[in-house]
């Protein structure tokens, strides 16, 4: 009952009525021709390949117009050509397995495709990007891939010939792991110093040149970004989602850290769109239930939401002196009564995840060791580990406390209150659990890639075909992977390496399933749940087409339009 009085509690500071106390925020004039997208986090660099460009969603979700996309995944999960001519394939010979477990792939690129400065795209510009993220002190956000590739051949500036060191089962989806840069601008800046290529105006600022059908116009940092229609983008040249000419001519993407100001943005009608990362679930159900009452769901709005590749946890640091104890870290999950979490928070919408990846993936393993609630065995395996009580209730062992400081992104209503119940039900057991939130520019682009936490919570965006290399890795920690919590096991890092360079899909799923039963033994992360994250745009605004995977709600932005 205690556990569930706190719950309570803490929901009630998730309730609406606050909600009309926020002001809407001002941002750009906007216009019949524009479309305004709400959303929370604002990332330090859109430059596509740079760290915070890949780690944050929203980053990738202003660089799909800024940038053609090799490849895209649509709203029915196929993949389809766009800056490439076609997908290369075993059939057509254009992907060869080569002796000595090799291959060799061929990519043609689409002719026309250029710079937003004139100069043409090549194959030039996709070998320089995989020099750059190759290079030891360029702080890339993974190398996993690009460290498969042998070497890369231009025989003519629109065929790129990718000769492979072992077997990739995704080879015909990337290029070399990372897509492209303009060489002719940042060649300099990386000979001077790779490591601080992220930083350079490029990617950063107005002076971001893309290739896609929008260019930056204006950033005001701290406020908005805003993109207008590249008049000159070559639509006959490009397939996909990109072959009709954009409707809309200015976008404007407006940074709302407040969660409870972005709803209130919504009900003044203020902005048209708005992402997964601005409102939280809770939120959101709410916003919904108000928008049904007052009559204009469906009418002035539309909602969509649903569990699909989002998967939300707790990094735990295994190189704190507590969390390095396999022990210490099951206690904290048997700790925390997580399904009457989903319950009380998510009306049971969202639902508890026991590993990584969701039941629409491949290699989902549905017999996962499960931890229900269960404070004994918490206090139990704690005391197997060598903690006793405190004066104060706080375990100690060796004369230290079992403190551990608990972060996340600043502002983000949904993750503070599950914080809230953490942090009591975990001082049940003996464990003082202190929040400390940032920024999500300083979160994401500082303390998870130094490792400077005990605890972050955040979430994982999958896609179909994700796998476990490059987080779960003993190899890939920062800067040459994104493993922020340390965790290394011999068979786990086997395995992991081992998936991509299976072929067959069966075989992959087994050896999925198989890392997902060390993964649940050894506890390196507390899985939350997998959410289920509104989007939602006004009714008069046509053609948007959420994927439900880890593409943007912008994939498809050429063919958004507004009803005459």
């Amino acid at each position: 009952m205690r556990n569930r009085r706190a719950i309570l509690t803490v929901g009630m500071l998730l309730v609406l009525p606050g909600l009309a106390l926020a002001a809407p925020a001002v941002g750009p004039a906007v216009g019949p021709d524009t479309v305004v997208v709400g959303t929370q986090q604002e990332p330090a660099n859109v430059g596509i390949l740079f760290c915070d460009g890949c780690t944050m969603f929203v980053g990738t979700m202003i660089a799909t117009p800024l940038f053609v996309p090799v490849v895209e995944l649509t709203d029915e999960w196929k993949w389809q050509p766009v800056a490439v001519q076609k997908l290369p394939s075993l059939k057509d010979g254009d992907w060869k397995l080569l002796p000595g477990g090799k291959m060799q792939v061929t990519w043609k690129l689409r002719r026309g495709l250029r710079w937003q400065d004139g100069r043409p795209l090549t194959a030039e510009d996709f070998i320089f990007a995989w020099r750059v993220n190759l290079h030891p002190r360029f702080p890339s956000a993974g190398r996993d891939v690009s460290e498969r590739v042998e070497n890369i051949r231009a025989p003519d500036p629109y065929t790129l010939v990718v000769q492979w060191k072992k077997k990739y089962a995704f080879a015909n989806l990337t290029v070399n792991g990372v897509g492209y840069l303009p060489r002719h601008l940042l060649a300099s800046a990386y000979q001077r110093d790779p490591s601080k290529l992220p930083q350079n105006v490029w990617g950063t600022s107005e002076q971001t040149v893309g290739t896609g059908p929008y260019r930056i116009v204006e950033w005001r940092k701290g406020s908005s970004i805003t993109l207008e229609r590249w008049d000159r983008f070559p639509y006959e040249a490009v397939g996909g989602s990109w072959r009709a000419r954009a409707q809309i001519r200015r976008l404007v993407f407006r940074f709302v850290p407040d969660t409870n100001t972005q709803v209130a943005n919504v009900l003044a009608g203020t902005v048209d769109v708005f992402d997964e990362t601005a409102i939280p679930f809770v939120q959101g159900l709410e916003l919904e239930k108000r928008l049904q009452r007052e009559g204009r769901l469906g009418r002035e709005w539309a909602l969509r939401a649903e569990p699909g590749l989002v998967w939300e946890h707790i990094d735990l640091n295994v190189d704190n002196v507590h969390l390095r104890d396999k022990r210490v870290r099951q206690a904290l999950v048997y700790g925390i009564n997580r399904e009457l979490m989903v319950q009380q928070l998510f009306e049971g919408k969202q639902p508890v995840s026991h590993g990584p990846f969701p039941p629409k993936h491949y290699g989902y393993n549905p017999n996962l060791k499960k931890y229900p609630y269960d404070p004994a065995r918490a206090r139990q395996l704690l005391a197997e580990a060598g903690y006793r009580p405190g004066p104060d209730g706080i375990l100690v062992k060796d004369g230290q406390r079992l403190s551990l400081t608990f972060m996340t992104t600043a502002g983000n209503r949904t993750r503070e209150a599950v914080q809230q119940i953490v942090q009591q039900q975990l001082r049940e057991i003996g464990v003082e659990i202190r929040i400390q939130n940032q920024p999500a520019r300083v979160y994401f682009g500082e303390t998870l890639p130094s490792r400077k936490f005990d605890m972050a919570m955040y979430a994982w965006v999958f896609n179909p075909i994700s796998d476990c290399e490059g987080i779960f890795t003993g190899d890939t920690l920062p800067p040459r992977g994104q493993n922020y919590t340390g965790w290394k096991n011999e068979e786990a890092t086997r395995l992991c390496h081992a998936v991509p360079e299976e072929l067959d899909e069966a075989q992959r799923a087994r050896m999925l399933r198989r890392f997902q039963e060390i993964y649940a033994e050894e506890m390196p992360v507390i899985p939350l749940y997998f959410r289920a994250d509104y989007v939602g745009w006004k009714a008069l605004l046509r053609n948007l087409r959420p994927t439900g995977a880890d593409s943007p709600i912008t994939w498809n932005v050429t063919n958004w339009a507004w009803a005459r």
